[in-house]
C-alpha cells in the first residue's frame, strides 16, 4: 500500500482530517506490508478505545498513543484532544520520535 492510500484509509477510520507529521510518506512507503497493516490495526484500536493513551504534561487535554514497532527503528505517535477528535499521526525514526515526544510532553 502506498502512503496516499494509507492516508485516506486512516482519515476514514478516525472520522476526519488529521495532520500527518514526521516523515510519514517516506517511512510508510518503506514499511513492510505486515508493518503497514499493524499500523492501521493499531489506529483502529486507538479509535475504539482499546489502546491506553498517555496524558501530556505540557499541553492541556492532549492524549498521545504510542506505537513502537518491534525490531525496527520506527515509532508512531497518534495525538487526540481529550474526549474529542484526533489531531495528528507522527511517524518517523526513533531519534525524531524522542524529540516529538518531549515537545508534546508525553
Amino acid at each position: 500500500m502506498l502512503h496516499n492510500e494509507a492516508r485516506e484509509k486512516i482519515e476514514v477510520i478516525l472520522g476526519g482530517k488529521i495532520s500527518f507529521e514526521g516523515h510519514f510518506n517516506m517511512v510508510f512507503d518503506n514499511l513492510k506490508e505486515n508493518r503497514q497493516k499493524q499500523l492501521i490495526g493499531w489506529i483502529k484500536e486507538c479509535k475504539e478505545g482499546k489502546s491506553n493513551p498517555i496524558s501530556s504534561d505540557k499541553v492541556k487535554d492532549l492524549l498521545g498513543f504510542i506505537l513502537r514497532f518491534r525490531d525496527t527503528n520506527f515509532r508512531a505517535i497518534l495525538t487526540k484532544k481529550k474526549n474529542e477528535y484526533f489531531i495528528a499521526l507522527f511517524l518517523d525514526k526513533h531519534k525524531y520520535y524522542e524529540t516529538e515526544r518531549r515537545k508534546l510532553g508525553i
